[in-house]
């Protein structure tokens, strides 16, 4: 496999912990826009997709750590239960079998060979999520910036690319 998915995911689920432990408890209900997902519900959703895509490939049933809560500190605990479960899992050692989905993409059935099911449905889904979590966070004032994100950009204290708006 060209990728470590498991390390991967854990990765990202990682740094999306260490957002959400630098954002506010009443940003967690805030929304993008009024007919999308809560920054919280968003959190949920990426990690839930780690499980979605991961447990497919490793023939494990997908375990279910969520709770129709979304308090920062129900949304973490998921966050921590799907990391401890990910890194119990064994590792993917074989691409070479479609991966069925019954209405997992919308409304859609789709089946993807395994590699396609990871680059195109797996991994878009998890930074989608994630993506939208880190753009409420900084509607919000939350104090991040690209390394929090991808955990490999880094700009000294006050770096700005875009100078502060003066109107």
């Amino acid at each position: 496999m060209d990728i470590d998915l498991k390390q991967l995911l854990r990765d990202y689920l990682e740094r999306l912990d260490g957002i959400l432990e630098r954002v506010p408890e009443p940003v967690f209900h805030k929304r993008l826009a009024e007919d999308m997902f809560s920054l919280g519900m968003n959190a949920r959703i990426s990690a839930n997709f780690s499980l979605r895509g991961y447990c497919p490939l490793v023939g494990q049933a997908i375990p279910d750590f969520g709770s129709a809560g979304e308090s920062k500190a129900e949304i973490r605990k998921q966050l921590h239960d799907t990391l401890e479960y990910l890194a119990s899992q064994p590792d993917v050692t074989t691409l070479d079998r479609a991966i069925q989905l019954t209405d997992r993409a919308g409304l859609e059935d789709i089946t993807l060979p395994q590699p396609a099911f990871i680059h195109s449905y797996i991994l878009p889904n998890v930074y989608f999520h994630l993506s939208m979590v880190y753009a409420i966070a900084r509607l919000h004032g939350a104090p991040l910036g690209k390394g929090d994100f991808d955990g490999l950009h880094r700009y000294p204290a006050g770096f700005r690319f875009v100078p502060p708006s003066t109107s």
